[in-house]
């Protein structure tokens, strides 16, 4: 709480470019020439200095010191608004930022309109995947004009305001789909109000509600979308949809907040993510929407941004430019789990084609999958052949029969970025048409009990997963001779009740494994064993496995 308090105390002025109220009531013009050029979906990615606009929260993803500056030029150079920030991480988990934002009109009115805001950024945990930001800023609108509301509210041209804005960025690793999601909430101008000159009259700030979201295919391919929602609040109990004129009677809000507005974007990195091309779309409620669209290039401490603003109402087609200088050592990157365990004694299984890979499975909670490496050299040159595995076993096909193949295992956890454990012991088979294994057979202590029916409970010893289906069970009366199956189906356990037998008379049982290939292979008969028949149910196990298991 000590190191919050003080970086709260040190930036007390950042950057949300909520635009001086009278100028950005709705959020329509944005800031950073890549966040435009995605169609203003960006409150999920806000990975830069531009953040402070989009989604203070998302400060904490900056590395390393950094200096934004842009330029955003309106109505054919009558206006120009210009966005300057400077922030810094510091901790492992914090950053802060201070920023300056500014419109200026060509008018004979003079007319300037600026906020300064101080923002501050904290994770909630060591991996930085939950975070939360909040701009403080300060509002100045100034002009040698008056202004005249539609009811006749004279507003005279100088104002000062103070805002807050909240904002929450949580980031999902995404193994099996992906490589992450990003959820943003963004929450700007809370109680924002403009205080005119003399005191008398306030302007409140309507309040955005943004809702954000990313989708992280790859490294270099990105798809977003935003939802915008705003309180349409009044200016001295008039709405803000009803203009405001000048004295001599020129609309000076060209702008019309909407009640909500939808943007997408999609970016794509090429050439090392040294290229990055973005298109996007706004969709408004009460104005035509825009197409989008913008290229950065990118070294490794500085970038160049440009966006294309499709024609809005009243703004006309537009051009932005951003640029980006990072300086200092990137900030130590931490994990909350260094160290991940190794899966242990991998053993490999040859089968046709094939080969069946066992495990001891991961007893850390935090352990989501394995992946399995292989090669064709003991010891070296392993190539990444399955992953985001759940079980503790896989089967790997597709490999040559007579060929020697080598596999490790490792186990991923749930942090994000993920953490992969070392190698686990090495193991190798020969991919062959397997004829599996004989059991092995041995006798049961069973309980006397007077029933009718007699019965036997057959054991054996389990198989390894060979390709396996299950086990048949053969019976006959005379040792060695004439044996006879009971099972209509291989039995996926390692013991089977024999029914309807007669009590006290002698049986001989052999047991055979089977693969699961069209047509099965069975292996050879296992050691004979023999078994007087009991009364069923002489054993407590059995009286549950008769329920479940038939027989002869």
């Amino acid at each position: 709480m000590k190191k919050i308090a003080a970086a709260f105390i040190i930036s007390l002025a950042v950057a949300q470019c909520a635009f001086a109220g009278a100028f950005d009531k709705g959020g329509v013009l944005g800031v950073g020439g890549r966040a435009l050029g995605m169609g203003h979906a960006f409150g999920a990615v806000a990975d830069d200095g531009s953040a402070v606009y989009w989604n203070a929260a998302g400060l904490t993803q900056l590395e390393r010191a950094e200096v934004n500056l842009f330029l955003g030029p309106l109505l054919n150079g009558k206006e120009y608004y210009t966005f300057l920030s400077f922030g810094s991480p510091f901790f492992q988990d914090t950053a802060w930022q201070l920023s300056v934002l500014s419109l200026i009109h060509n008018d004979k009115n003079n007319t300037k309109e600026f906020t300064v805001l101080g923002s501050f950024a904290s994770a909630l945990n060591l991996e930085r995947t939950f975070s939360v930001g909040v701009n403080v800023k300060y509002l100045n609108y100034n002009s040698t004009a008056s202004y005249l509301t539609s009811s006749g509210t004279t507003l005279q041209g100088i104002a000062n305001g103070l805002g807050l804005d909240l904002g929450v960025l949580y980031q999902i690793p995404l193994p099996q789909f992906g490589k992450k999601i990003n959820l943003g909430l963004f929450i700007q101008d809370i109680e924002t109000t403009l205080h005119w000159q003399g005191g008398t009259t306030e302007e409140k700030i309507p309040t955005i509600f943004k809702v954000a979201s990313a989708y992280y295919i790859d490294d270099n391919l990105l798809m977003t979308a935003d939802l915008d929602f705003f309180n349409d609040l009044n200016i001295s109990g008039i709405p803000l949809q009803e203009p405001i004129y000048d004295i001599s009677g020129n609309t000076i809000t060209a702008l019309k907040p909407d009640p909500y507005r939808l943007h997408v974007g999609v970016e794509g990195w090429f050439f090392k993510r040294h290229l990055g091309l973005r298109g996007g779309y706004t969709g408004f409620a009460t104005m035509q929407g825009r197409l989008t669209g913008g290229v950065t290039y990118r070294e490794d401490i500085w970038e160049v941004d440009y966006a294309y603003i499709g024609h809005a109402e009243h703004l006309g087609d537009s051009h932005r430019f951003s640029v980006i200088l990072r300086f200092g050592a990137e900030r130590e990157k931490l994990t909350a789990v260094s160290i991940v365990r190794q899966p242990k004694n991998l053993n490999s299984y040859p089968a046709n084609g094939a080969i069946n890979l066992t495990w001891e499975p991961n007893e850390d909670p935090n352990v989501t999958g394995y992946a399995i490496y292989m090669s064709k050299s003991p010891g070296s040159r392993y190539i990444p052949v399955a992953k985001r595995i759940k079980e503790n076993y896989v089967t790997i096909d597709g490999l040559k029969n007579g060929t020697r193949y080598y596999f490790v295992v490792t186990s991923i956890n749930n942090t994000y970025p993920s953490v992969e454990s070392a190698y686990s012991n090495e193991a190798s088979a020969v991919p062959a048409p397997v004829v599996p294994g004989t059991p092995e057979m041995f006798p049961v202590a069973q309980k006397k009990e007077v029933r009718k029916n007699g019965a036997v409970d057959v054991k054996w010893g389990k198989m390894p997963p060979a390709n396996m289906a299950g086990y048949n069970i053969y019976i006959t009366e005379t040792s060695g001779k004439a044996y006879v199956k009971v099972n209509p189906s291989p039995v996926k356990d390692t013991h089977f009740v024999v029914k309807g037998l007669e009590v006290g008379k002698k049986y001989f049982f052999v047991i055979t494994s089977v693969t699961n290939d069209v047509p099965p292979i069975e292996s050879k008969f296992s050691k004979e064993w023999a078994d007087v028949a009991k009364p069923e149910g002489s054993m407590e196990e059995n009286a549950a496995a008769a329920g479940s298991n038939g027989g002869n």
